[in-house]
């Protein structure tokens, strides 16, 4: 008894020493964890409120089932869903370390042996239970039990990060896929009208109204049209093999695009306020999830410094003899104190290193935050600016139109040379692929809006 309470002083003991280490673990910060926030957008509100699934905004039945479908077969969501997995399994197996560990033990065995008067003989059977807990003195085991529970909450993030960008990404292909079958449209329009004016051009040169130069010029239209087919086709198939795998299928599978017209863009969604991005952007809190966790990191590293106190207790049966096995039993208690001395600096490091982790997490949820704000503002002003260079571009092509008439009017009275007509038909079919371009590209900084606000719609 005398010597139990030797030991329970000492462990007391050894505790009392290393206590005052133990004031906080977690790093303490003396300035604000998020950046500057701005208390507006550029555009503080939209004519109507984001819909929740924004794709839908474009009014096309075979872009939501593109949607729908890549969210079934994307390889990219199964590995974030592995992923998450994988977290969630390390969170169990961290937190397991909160409760004792209870074995079953059961062995048996025989023992043969020559002895002088010839062999014999032993036999041993135990079944017993064993049981071991750390005791939690310093909150290590709470700490690292809390890191791998936040990693699983970022990687909750991720994949809804995953599921935004690949829904941004189908949603761009599709876009793309549409602009260049119009573009495809186009150009053979265009190539017939350069041939047409070919065969009239021919028939006035058989008349003597048309000179071989500007023959010459017109089947050079005709050829530079025609070198646009192949490059619009190589881009069209090319951008449907990567719509084709973003839906997790062989990149020449039909996946059934029959839209060939560029959709009106719906007005301007509600932006809110920055201050929602915090909440709204998935990437924002899986850094913001990962830096509490590397936070947690620091604590079980600083607490791992300290004594660590383990108990274990066994209790179960033993004997020589099989059918005696119930009849003598045992059981067993300890408890021992392992404190750091001399290791080298090792468990200094660890910690040191947690905290350059946690500062380097810090950082980077900062700039996440930043980048976010950017994205929205990029988004806007390029919408913006990019409605304005359509509605220059639109005059600017109607007054191309009317100089191409007029054009041709004076060169059939023969006030005008050929060149001027040419020149006027390049402009006007250079400035309608221009303004096609221009209008997909609208849609396109629309996306990257829908994708820079976020939402909550990845949780439902």
């Amino acid at each position: 008894m005398r010597i139990g309470k030797i030991y329970l002083g000492f462990i007391g003991a050894a505790l009392l020493a290393f206590l005052p280490v133990a004031c906080t673990f977690l790093p303490e910060r003396e300035e604000a964890l998020e950046p500057e926030v701005p208390a507006n957008f550029s555009e503080e509100t939209g004519a109507s409120s984001i819909h929740t699934l924004w794709w839908e905004d474009f009014g096309s039945a075979e872009l939501n089932r593109l949607v729908e479908e890549a969210f079934e077969g994307s390889f990219d969501l199964r590995q974030a869903e592995a992923r998450l997995r994988q977290a969630r399994a390390t969170a169990v197996i961290a937190g397991g370390n909160l409760y004792p560990e209870v074995n079953l033990a059961a062995a048996g065995g025989a023992t043969r042996a020559r002895t002088d008067g010839g062999t014999a003989t032993t036999e041993n059977y135990s079944l017993g239970l064993a049981a071991s807990y750390e005791i939690d003195l310093w909150g290590r085991v709470r700490s690292t039990a809390n890191e791998a529970d936040t990693l699983v909450l970022a990687s909750s993030a991720d994949l809804d990060t995953a599921r935004i960008t690949l829904a941004a990404e189908v949603t761009d292909r599709w876009i793309a896929i549409v602009e260049l079958t119009s573009q495809l449209e186009l150009v053979r329009r265009q190539l017939e009208t350069n041939r047409t004016l070919l065969e009239l051009l021919l028939l006035r040169q058989r008349k003597g109204l048309a000179t071989a130069l500007a023959v010459f010029q017109q089947k050079q239209v005709v050829a530079g049209t025609e070198s646009l087919i192949p490059l619009l086709d190589s881009q069209l198939a090319t951008t449907r093999y990567e719509l084709a795998v973003l839906l997790g299928r062989p990149p020449r599978s039909n996946i059934g695009l029959v839209s060939d017209q560029i959709p009106v863009l719906s007005p301007l969604p509600e932006i809110g306020l920055p201050s929602q991005l915090l909440e709204n952007r998935p990437d924002i809190r899986s850094a913001y999830f990962r830096l509490e966790s590397s936070d947690w990191g620091v604590s079980a590293a600083r607490a791992n410094r300290l004594p660590a106190l383990a108990l274990t207790a066994s209790a179960g049966y033993r004997s020589v003899e099989f059918d005696d096995l119930f009849d003598n039993w045992f059981a067993g208690f300890a408890g021992a104190l392992l404190a750091p001395l001399i290791d080298g600096g090792r468990r200094s490091a660890e910690a040191d290193r947690a905290l350059a982790v946690s500062e380097e997490r810090l950082a980077y949820y900062r700039e996440t935050v930043l980048t976010a704000f950017r994205e929205v503002e990029d988004a806007l002003v390029r919408e913006k600016k990019q409605t304005d260079y359509i509605f220059f571009r639109g005059n600017q092509l109607a007054a191309a139109k009317n100089a191409l008439s007029e054009a041709l009017l004076r060169y059939r009275k023969g006030d005008i040379e050929y060149l001027d007509v040419l020149a006027s038909i390049t402009s006007v079919q250079s400035l309608e692929r221009e303004v096609l371009s221009a209008r997909r590209d609208l849609l396109i900084y629309r996306v990257s809006l829908y994708r820079a606000l976020g939402s909550r719609w990845t949780e439902e």
